[in-house]
């Protein structure tokens, strides 16, 4: 089968939707389809990544509480058009299907079968609350609709009702868990963070957290960047808190990262659809310590210790028993390890591989 998947944000930026896309289109050409990946960059508009085809240079726009790099307006869809003319796919992904974006443009210029999937979580949109009358036209065009997490089903069936399969987040696991560790620390156990440092993912309350634990021989270790690096790095200090900050991470070398780590904490404030990060940590054999939030929940229930979001204090307490327990932290480390292992890549294509059958037949 040709599929063309659609990633809406900027291909050479880290984030959830490009590594479930990458993840994917890896997943599917084990299983001989031909796959390619249409998305913009933030940098310049080329790349030489075989299957990867570069529309438009992506801006950065506000978006739950992040900045999303996108590439919109008039070059943008006509170079959308001209790959899927080019391409011919039998079927059409496309992630994050109605934000104004590649995606959008997508599902207003193909005739092929489409599959969208939506993958942000939270508790209202005021874009589709505002745009709802345009993008209901543009929803009833998809073939098969689809959510990576019933947090991100139940925001966009509220806006746009309908039926919608789950097609949970995916990792390579043997990637993760037969990864090299990087040696980052020193010795003494480390806690990692690692997401875009920004304030809803909660930098700010796991340093603060940490500033809790100075009698304990550790080290956190934060791994990412942006717009919240500055504020960090002086809270760190001021608070006399043991860190050493990363900055981004390569892709080539995030298992790596992790396999260094003692300690996964994702501490997030909300706007969480799912948490892939969460199970690359538990797949690289960590045990994770994440805030109670329905999409994370969907994926660390039975193996994560559950903070209150924002809860300094139940943080604090939570990572102490860890760093000082190196059996309970073994146990999480085996419940993590079994965790992972049902989100393997090599698992979930197969249901994908079905609806898009689904959505050729139905075309």
């Amino acid at each position: 089968m040709k599929i063309a998947l659609v990633c809406p944000y900027a291909w050479d930026r880290f984030g959830g939707v490009q590594t479930h896309v990458r993840s994917l289109a890896r997943a599917l050409a084990t299983r001989d389809h031909e796959t390619v990946v249409i998305a913009p960059s933030a940098g310049e508009v080329a790349t030489d990544e075989p299957g990867v085809r570069i529309v438009g240079r992506a801006l950065p726009v506000p978006a739950n509480g992040s900045v999303a790099p996108l590439s919109f307006g008039p070059l943008a869809a006509a170079g959308m058009r001209r790959e899927l003319r080019d391409l011919e796919p039998d079927v059409v992904h496309i992630h994050e299907p109605l934000i104004p974006s590649l995606s959008l443009l997508a599902l207003w210029n193909t005739d092929s079968p489409t599959v969208g999937t939506f993958h942000a979580a939270a508790e209202s949109s005021a874009g589709y609350r505002m745009a709802r009358g345009l993008l209901d036209r543009a929803a009833r065009r998809l073939t098969v609709r689809t959510a990576v997490s019933d947090a991100a089903r139940a925001l966009a069936a509220t806006y746009f009702p309908g039926d919608f399969e789950i097609t949970p987040n995916g990792i390579d696991v043997e990637r993760f868990e037969n990864a090299t560790a990087m040696n980052l620390s020193e010795g003494p156990p480390s806690v990692l963070f690692f997401s875009r440092l920004e304030k809803r993912k909660g930098v700010e309350v796991l340093i603060s957290a940490a500033a809790q634990l100075t009698d304990i021989d550790f080290e956190l270790v934060v791994a990412g960047d942006g717009p919240q690096k500055r504020a960090a790095r002086r809270l760190a200090k001021s608070l006399s808190v043991p860190a050493r900050f990363l900055g981004g991470v390569d892709e080539a070398d995030l298992p790596g990262v992790y396999r260094s780590a003692t300690v996964y904490c994702a501490p997030a404030l909300g706007g969480e659809s799912f948490g892939i990060v969460l199970l690359e940590a538990m797949a690289s054999g960590l045990p994770v310590v994440c805030s109670d939030l329905p999409g994370f929940r969907a994926v660390g229930s039975g193996s994560a210790a559950f903070v209150a979001p924002g809860d300094v204090d139940g943080l604090a307490a939570t990572l102490r028993r860890l760093l000082v327990a190196p059996d309970e932290r073994a146990e999480m480390a085996a419940r993590s390890r079994e965790r992972a292992a049902l989100y393997d890549w090599s698992v979930l294509v197969r249901d994908v591989e079905n609806i898009y059958a689904r959505a050729v037949s139905a075309a």
